[in-house]
């Protein structure tokens, strides 16, 4: 297979594991602070903001179902099986919270290239959304958790809510008064705008102790919404741009922090992790459709499987964990594996598995919404 059809992220990955491991950069950390203050408010603003607000109403049932309820599920199947396998109770709450955001960016593209019916597109890209803020909240709290500042299931509970309720609503307070502001100034200004609200909201969220990362989600489908045609293609088109550089950044910065030799050390684990990931996605997938099989076709459901890529935002919770955490390189090397072995195995093989299920725009009009 030509490099050029290799996912983009990959080839980073790979590049900056190859410069490590041969020791031709210097060892260095990133900030906590900077991953989740610079890289990760573009990230989620570019995804909530390309979104089409009328398709993702029609499915936002199934969205919800599969972003919210969907993760909290896969994450919790995950850590008991990481738990069965062995792995410690902190490492195993922080990796099965890391890895409960889809990232299929790079399995859009094929999507659109096979004709994938638009229900199924939708629900993946809304799904990979919504779980991105759910996997920050639960993020979170995991490190609350394992830095004993959360003890309890009251304290986790109270810390969920306000990070969740008080995330949303700055980044809904944002988008209301930007919208407003949008609609009177020119189309160079409104860039500027949306950049400027964007890490607003992130820091406005984050000082009252509620999930600024929320907020970004919040303000961007807001402003989404708010755009004619020809306005949102300018500014969606620089959000595409700024969104892609932040995320190659993300993925380039950890290729660079980790060896190939520590993740061949942990190879064993990796492993596991992998196969207890696939099991859960696979779980909540059948659980949460299982209602409604006219609607998920099993062909349908195997395709929602394949298409959960963990990518940049599972690479940036990794980095913004403490340095001084214990077991911090271990999970560092066993994300990097799990994003690594994803983005080649599912990543380079999701237009071969979806032309198998026989998923087109035919069977679209066979299944009846």
């Amino acid at each position: 297979m030509a490099v050029r059809r290799w996912p983009w992220p990959f080839l980073l990955l790979l590049v900056g594991a190859v410069l490590a491991t041969a020791r031709l950069v210097p060892a260095f950390a990133v900030s906590p602070t900077v991953v989740l203050l610079v890289f990760l408010p573009p990230l989620l603003f570019d995804a909530g903001f390309s979104l089409r607000v009328t398709a993702v109403r029609r499915e936002l049932s199934w969205i919800l179902l599969l972003g919210v309820g969907g993760a909290i599920l896969a994450a919790a199947i995950v850590f008991l099986l990481l738990r069965a396998a062995g792995f410690p109770s902190d490492e195993a709450l922080l990796v099965a919270a890391i890895l409960a955001a889809t990232d299929p960016v790079s399995v859009f593209a094929a999507l659109r290239r096979l004709h994938t019916p638009e229900r199924l597109r939708i629900a993946l890209e809304g799904e990979s959304l919504v779980n991105d803020g759910v996997a920050v909240v639960l993020f979170v709290v995991a490190l609350a958790v394992v830095q004993r500042r959360a003890l309890g299931p009251p304290d986790v509970l109270r810390l969920f809510l306000f990070l969740t309720v008080g995330g949303l609503a700055v980044g809904a307070a944002f988008g209301l008064v930007t919208r407003r502001f949008l609609a009177t100034v020119p189309k160079p200004v409104q860039i500027a705008a949306t950049l400027v609200a964007a890490y607003a909201s992130y820091l406005v969220a984050d000082r009252i102790g509620a999930s600024g990362l929320l907020a970004v989600i919040a303000l961007s489908l807001i402003l989404g919404s708010a755009y004619q045609p020809s306005t949102h293609h300018q500014v969606h088109r620089f959000w595409r741009q700024f969104g892609f550089a932040m995320s190659s950044v993300v993925f380039l910065l950890v290729g660079l922090q980790v060896r190939l030799d520590q993740v061949v050390r942990v190879g064993g684990r990796l492993l596991l992790l992998v196969a207890a990931a696939l099991l859960a996605r696979a779980l909540m997938v059948t659980l949460v459709t299982l209602a409604r099989s006219d609607l998920w076709p099993w062909s349908w459901r195997a395709a929602l499987v394949w298409a959960g890529l963990r990518g940049a935002l599972s690479l940036a919770l990794a980095l913004a964990l403490p340095v001084d955490l214990a077991g911090h390189n271990e999970i560092l090397a066993l994300i990097f594996g799990f994003v690594f072995l994803s983005l080649v195995v599912q990543g380079l093989s999701t237009g071969p598995v979806f032309q198998l299920l026989g998923i087109s725009r035919q069977t679209a009009v066979a299944t009846v919404h």
